[in-house]
This record gives structure tokens, sequence and C-alpha cells, in this order.
């Protein structure tokens, strides 16, 4: 799979042009929120636009909603704040629809957007903006299982994944450790976005690791990936190159575990802010 080299896109806004040629691009905003473009449809991740969380401040610039303009669909994994964030969902431009676990429905319809609950498995479509649309053929999603623990304040809502399948299948894994049901998506998947890291010293076996996101890259067929969820956040007077490293160079060990299978993968590390395009085949 072609694609252009990364870029700084951390003003980008929807006139942006992708690559030319191009099928989808690719914006990590930080931790888990990434924009994606495919298809004429603008779609956000677990959207954590502010300069930090409770005491966690953000590494990189801080994502400006002005900038990333207007957005189609907002796609949340789980319930965790650094996941589901409603200060965040509120400062989100346009008219987006939020998709949430079921569960989680009441809270989010908080931020006075429009709320969809889905479960595994679901499927359904997404379209772009009436203004924006230049393909006949919707978006279809799949709600994918994920291997994470729940958010005590929000028992009820699962965590779960998307397969976002446009011109190219792109698998969003929120946060997961690998599960024997990943598999059940190969051959559909062109792009995984997978969590690598952590914020902080949190260890247990509901998480992927840079080497163990290399395993997912295997089962779900991709040969193309972006590491998110690091590097991001980090505890005030902590240098993050101190207890944190581990997390501070997860994108790079997640990158080099790749590339010592000699299979050619194409990872790309990014920096906060920055952007990748991918080609059709």
């Amino acid at each position: 799979m072609a694609g252009a080299a990364s870029s700084d896109c951390a003003a980008s806004g929807p006139h942006s042009d992708r690559g030319v040629g191009s099928a989808v691009r690719i914006t990590w905003l930080g931790h888990a929120t990434v924009l994606v473009e495919t298809d004429g449809l603008r779609l956000l991740t677990d959207p954590l636009l502010g300069a930090g969380l409770g005491p966690l401040r953000r590494l990189g610039p801080t994502p400006d909603p002005d900038a990333i303009g207007d957005i189609d669909a907002i796609l949340v994994s789980h319930a965790h704040p650094d996941h589901f964030d409603l200060d965040s969902l509120r400062r989100v431009k346009g008219e987006p629809l939020v998709i949430v676990p079921g569960g989680l429905g009441q809270a989010a319809r908080r931020s006075g957007l429009s709320v969809r609950e889905v479960a595994s498995g679901e499927v359904f479509d997404l379209h772009p903006r009436e203004r924006a649309r230049t393909h006949a053929n919707p978006i279809r999603v799949t709600v994918v299982h994920a291997r994470h623990w729940r958010w005590p304040l929000q028992p009820r809502a699962r965590c779960i994944g998307y397969l976002i399948e446009g011109t190219l299948g792109i698998y969003f894994a929120g946060d997961t450790a690998l599960f024997p049901r990943m598999d059940r998506i190969a051959g559909r998947v062109a792009i995984a976005l997978l969590p690598v890291g952590r914020w902080g010293p949190h260890r247990g076996p509901d998480r992927l690791t840079p080497a163990s996101a290399v395993e997912a890259m295997r089962r779900v067929g991709a040969q193309a990936a972006i590491p998110i969820h690091w590097g991001t956040l980090h505890p005030p007077g902590m240098p993050p190159g101190s207890w944190a490293s581990p997390a501070a160079d997860a994108g790079a060990r997640f990158a080099t575990a790749g590339a010592a299978l000699g299979l050619g993968l194409d990872i790309r590390v990014l920096r906060p802010g920055e952007a990748t395009d991918f080609d059709t085949p």
C-alpha cells in the first residue's frame, strides 16, 4: 500500500487537501484521538481536546477544534475519562453523531449532541454531510469486541472498537488487549490504529504492548498501522523520561518490533498533530 510521508497537520482544517490520489488521511491528535478522512467522511475517535486530564498534562500541541473543522461522526470506544470526555465532545465542530457503547448513551447526551448506542457485532452505515458528499456509497461500520476493563462509574458500558470500511478498511481498536476473536475481521483491514502505550505505570492483561500490537496487526491482517495511546499524557513535575519512559518510546518500540519480523509492515509513527496519507493498493 503506497502512501505519502507524514506531514505536520496540526492546523489542518475542513478544507485541507489529501495527497494527490490518496484514499485516506489519518491525523493523530494525541492519545486515542484520531481524525480519519475517508470517502468524503470526517470521523473523530475518542476526542480528548484539552491541555490535560485531571492532574495529567499533555505532551505536544493541544488540538484546536476550529482547525480540526466540522466532524460527521464521533466514535467512542469506552467510558474511561481519557477516552470519553464530555467537555471535549462539546467542543467538536459541526453537528456530529456521537456513537458510544450501550449503557453510555445517557451520559453522552449531556454533550447536547445526537447519540447512538451500539453493541459488539452491530453493523451500520454513515454518510458524509450533504454539502461534502462526493461518494454515492455510505461508509460501513462494524462494532468490534475489545478486551479492556470497564470504568467503575459506568459499569454497563462495555469496551469496543470499530471497523470503518470505505475505499480502505480502517480498524480503530480503542483500548484493548489481544483476544481470541480478533481475527474475525481479517481480510477487511488495510490500516490499524492500535494502542501501544499507557500514560503511567499501569500494567495488566487488558492492554496491548508494542510487541503484542504487532501480533494484533497479524491477527487482523493489516499491512499498515499507526500507533496511538502513547506519549501524550504525563503527571506534572514528573519528567516523561523517568518512570514514564516505557510509554514515551512505545511508538518507536512498536515500529522496531514490526520491522524485526521482516514482513514489510508499514508502521508509521506520528507526532501529535501529524498526518499521513494512504493510497489505494
